[in-house]
């Protein structure tokens, strides 16, 4: 499993130059949490509702001080981004 990531801004594939648009990564929870840049809690889990975990427990989620995500939307590279967290936010 893995986590969604919604960065802000736009990115592209240093390399080619495609747009960059899914961010997944493995450094945190793992169970499909979606994460936006600036907000300290998951914005939501991209599951179907019968799947969802306990809110309190998801809400409760945090990311850790640093983190890797990473895009595959280019079809001749990954690419990766090295990420942290600074009290708790996704900066």
């Amino acid at each position: 499993m893995f986590d969604w990531y919604r960065p802000l801004g736009q990115f592209e594939c240093p390399v080619c130059r495609r747009p960059l648009h899914e961010w997944q990564g493995k450094d945190a929870d793992c169970a499909l949490l979606v994460w936006e840049q600036g907000v300290t809690q998951p914005v939501e889990q991209a599951v179907d509702d019968d799947l969802k975990g306990v809110p309190e427990v998801v809400e409760a989620a945090r990311l850790p001080e640093r983190f890797t995500i990473y895009s595959y939307d280019c079809d001749r590279h990954c690419v990766v981004a090295s990420c942290r967290t600074v009290d708790g936010v996704w900066n």
